[in-house]
């Protein structure tokens, strides 16, 4: 792939990054399913598959952060492109989340929580999306 659409594949996928944030935070879950290809798979820290699809992990997400003051940062990615249509990212991330009352499965009344997101992206109708993720935290603290 040559050196400019390099570059542009990796600005269109932290674009993607940054919305993916941002629609959790501000409880767009419609726009944040457009994210996803279909088929995308969340992985656990061991690598087990914890749920497959866009629009399942959107509606998981909204279960979860509905009733909630979130603030999602995502920082230096880290992003190889491989060919025209696959790349894949690293990306350091803090979150720091607030429940009205608590988590609906946790119970936690707040989290901040360190770590890393490691993705893998398609394009999938002509954008970029993301196709599989695994969020592993260094540290999570809770109350």
């Amino acid at each position: 792939m040559e050196s400019l659409r390099r570059l542009q594949a990796i600005e269109e996928i932290r674009l993607l990054k940054a919305r993916y944030f941002r629609f959790m935070d501000t409880k767009q879950w419609d726009a944040l399913t457009e994210l996803f290809t279909p088929d995308l798979q969340v992985l656990t820290p061991d690598g087990r598959l914890y749920l497959q699809g866009g629009p399942e992990f959107a509606a998981n997400l909204k279960h979860s952060l509905e009733h909630s003051v979130s603030v999602h940062q995502g920082f230096m990615g880290e992003i190889e492109i491989f060919g025209a249509e696959n790349a894949t990212g690293i990306w350091a991330m803090q979150d720091v989340i607030e429940w009205r009352d608590k988590h609906p499965v946790q119970g936690w009344k707040s989290i901040i929580g360190r770590g890393h997101y490691h993705e893998t992206y398609r394009k999938y109708e002509g954008a970029w999306r993301i196709a599989r993720m695994c969020l592993t935290r260094l540290r999570l603290d809770t109350a």
